[in-house]
């Protein structure tokens, strides 16, 4: 499984509900981060309240007061050690700091987190419009910000290649940036538009908005926002998720086929792609997989103990389906292969004749420095194995991926970032990376 980066979300309110919507619309970018949450807002100077676990596990809306002005976070560490000391919102009683992405080069200027990296860059500046400009000649990767100051400004800004998703909204009378546009319109509010790569979006204490393209660069967006991070009703730089996962199924239907009786999904992300390629390849879908109310995440436990621990009481089965039948298992993508080797012998232990894996996805071979906690190649599943290699590893009787090039047309965009399958890495300056893979190396 996937470990998911985070979360962000910044509200400037005329009329004194910023904590509100920010903690509402926290609990709906859950998916992006459960490791911790935290909200800063204006309260006579920079006030902040954070902790571990889920939205409503850390953070007690009985202690937000109101305030016009308010940004927050949900997380899951791509550096650092994933404690409450390292939760955002980041503050120095000045400035105040939530963050999406990872800056791979952050561990040149002397902090022990690329998020404390962007708050040293920014401190540092005469004013905060002028510390994005320095930030964006400094900074590598990917980062999508939002930024409170004790002046009462709010700062959006997405990263010159525009990696992760950034948008405005309006929810009510008040504005919204957050990471994805769907928890906005949940929450009855409006879309204005996806803040483009290089953009910064201003907001001043009465409200008024400016924007400035501080840098321009060749896109490259994470595919994985498209194939698993992003919530299937979210739109993102104008292509919907849900059709582009629809679309992934279609393809992979199209092009690594399988005869079968019935497909089942693995819930949740992949359930889109199962409907693509059940409706292209004419083959029953069937929900067999169950996902238990008390599952979490595997890929939020720290061991592989943990991991494994999690997955036995994660999935159910419902026997009278799947047996004696031969299933096209799908996925979003496969990681370490600790949870698909779980499910496929789940299924058979249940009656399955065959398992088919097909993969909504091409082959991860690579670690992510771009805001995805992936392993290192070593631990990587497809890292140096062919698919023959791969099945008979995780006890299928077939697995097949999507090509690079098949994900780009189903997705339907071209300015695809796909370093962890390709191994190619869109970053501004060059790196040794045997010694980038020992520093994110967690």
């Amino acid at each position: 499984m996937i470990k998911e980066h985070c979360g962000i979300v910044g509200v400037w309110s005329k009329d004194d509900k910023a904590t509100l919507v920010t903690y509402e619309v926290l609990k709906l970018l859950q998916h992006r981060g459960q490791e911790s949450a935290g909200i800063s807002y204006l309260d006579s100077g920079i006030k902040t309240l954070k902790g571990m676990g889920l939205v409503e596990d850390a953070i007690d809306p009985i202690f937000l007061r109101n305030s016009n002005l308010s940004i927050g976070h949900v997380r899951y560490s791509t550096t650092g050690k994933g404690t409450i000391d390292e939760a955002q919102p980041l503050s120095n009683g000045k400035i105040s700091i939530a963050f999406n992405g990872t800056i791979p080069n952050y561990y040149k200027f002397g902090t022990r987190t690329d998020t404390e990296f962007i708050l040293k860059v920014l401190s540092e500046s005469n004013d905060i419009k002028s510390g994005i400009r320095k930030l964006t000649d400094l900074a590598d990767g990917a980062y999508s910000i939002v930024i409170l100051t004790s002046a009462g400004e709010l700062v959006g800004f997405r990263d010159p290649k525009g990696f992760r998703p950034l948008v405005l909204g309006k929810i009510g009378s008040s504005y919204v940036i957050a990471s994805e546009d769907s928890a906005i319109r949940q929450l009855g509010g409006t879309v204005v538009r996806d803040i483009r790569p290089g953009e910064m979006v201003y907001i001043d204490k009465e409200g008024n908005i400016e924007s400035e393209i501080v840098s321009t660069s060749s896109v490259s967006f994470c595919s994985f926002e498209y194939i698993y991070f992003a919530r299937p009703d979210s739109k993102i730089d104008g292509i919907s998720v849900y059709n582009a996962r629809i679309r992934l199924g279609e393809i992979l239907a199209e092009k690594h086929y399988v005869d079968a009786d019935i497909v089942v999904p693995i819930p949740e992300s992949s359930i889109p792609i199962a409907i693509g390629y059940s409706r292209k390849a004419r083959t029953h879908l069937e929900l067999a997989l169950v996902r238990s109310m008390v599952a979490k995440r595997s890929f939020i436990m720290p061991t592989q103990d943990k991991r494994e621990s999690v997955l036995e009481e994660k999935f159910g089965v419902v026997s009278e389906v799947v047996r004696g039948k031969r299933i096209v298992l799908i996925d979003d993508s496969i990681v370490r292969g600790n949870t698909m080797k779980r499910i496929v012998k789940l299924l058979k232990d249940n009656g399955a004749l065959q398992v088919h894996v097909r993969v909504g996805s091409p082959k991860i071979r690579y670690p992510c420095y771009m805001g995805i906690d992936f392993p290192t190649s070593n631990e990587l599943i497809a890292y140096g194995r062919t698919e023959k290699e791969i099945a008979f590893e995780i006890g299928a009787d077939s697995v097949e991926y999507l090509t690079i090039e098949e994900m780009i047309e189903s997705i339907g965009r071209r300015d695809l970032c796909h370093a962890c399958f390709s191994g190619v890495y869109p970053l501004k300056f060059s790196y040794n990376m045997s010694q980038l893979e020992s520093i994110f190396k967690r």
